[in-house]
Order: C-alpha cells, then structure tokens, then sequence
C-alpha cells in the first residue's frame, strides 16, 4: 500500500508542525507557552497516528496526552506560578558540561540505532492482517496490554502516580515558602 501526494504532504506538514511544537517546549521563555507547544506536538502527533491507520492510537493521544495529560501540567503550572519567565543564568559551568556530555551521549546511541536500524527492529510480530481483520485493533491491542504487558503498564501507571505526587509536593513546599 502506497501513500498517495495529498498523504504525504499531509504527514510532512503534520511532521513539520510536531516539530515545531516540540521546540517551542524546549524554547519557550515562558512554562504556559512550553506546556502549550507540548499540545500542539501531540495533536500533530495524534493526526500522523491516524494518517498510519492507526486510529486508535490516534485518539487516545488526543483523549490521555492532549486531554489529560496538558491539562494536569497547566493546573500544575498554575499551581506552582507557572505565568513567570524562567530565570535565566542560575546554571552552573559542571551542570551544562554535564548536560553537554549527556547530549552528546544520547546523539551517538541514537546515530549507533539508526546504523543498525535493521537489527534492532527485532523479530516479526505473530500478529498478522487477517488477524486484525478478525479481531479488531482495539480488542489485540486490549489483550496484549493487559495480558502480555501487563508489568509494564502498572509500572507506567505507578510512575505516573509519583510524578503527580512530586508535583503536589513541589508545589505545597514553595507555598509554604513564598508564605514564610
């Protein structure tokens, strides 16, 4: 199956515009700004997962990341007095090095993934067309959520529990310090 003109132009703009958002949340003076470039990149996201066929997908970006997701940050933004500018200048020299040696790090693993992108694929997956077809993407990926995965799923949901934690205790130590 190949894609058609309009298909690709779409994922090329839809890709351009993921990238944009991805940046403007890693450039953005301002955390409101940066949480709203990070909805921008996962629509654009959630609409290249439904150009793949994969509407599931698709829409539970949009429901959990876009929906959720942005919304917990922007209340826990404005929780902690997310409307300030990030102060500038407050990073150490043994930070940014380290920080620096950590980009670099990550660049060469990603530059080592893509040289050998036909060996980390892995194996074929037992799953096949017909299969889909029978079944339906949401009861496969159901089962293989809850059945096959079932480990790593309650792991991401604990982790996402702590992160809301932490940020409830962020947020209340630097109340109470702002009150002091």
């Amino acid at each position: 199956m190949t894609a058609t003109p309009l298909e690709t132009v779409l994922f090329i703009i839809f890709g351009a515009v993921a990238i944009a958002g991805a940046l403007s949340v890693i450039l953005a003076r301002q955390v409101v700004y940066s949480a709203l470039g990070m909805l921008v990149n996962f629509v654009a996201l959630a609409a290249m997962y439904i150009m793949l066929s994969a509407e599931f997908l698709g829409i539970a970006q949009l429901i959990v990341y876009a929906g959720a997701i942005v919304v917990l940050f922007l209340f826990a933004l404005m929780l902690v007095g997310g409307r300030r500018p990030a102060e500038q200048g407050r990073l150490s020299p043994g930070f940014a090095a380290a920080g620096g040696a950590l980009a670099l790090i990550f660049l060469a693993e990603v530059a080592y993934l893509v040289a050998r992108m036909t060996e980390v694929a892995g194996a074929r997956g037992t799953v096949t067309p017909e299969t889909i077809a029978q079944t339906g993407h949401i009861q496969l990926l159901g089962a293989t959520l809850l059945l096959e995965y079932i480990l790593p799923f309650e792991l991401a949901s604990v982790l996402l529990l702590v992160g809301i934690v932490g940020a409830v205790v962020l947020a209340r130590a630097r109340r109470r310090s702002q009150e002091e």
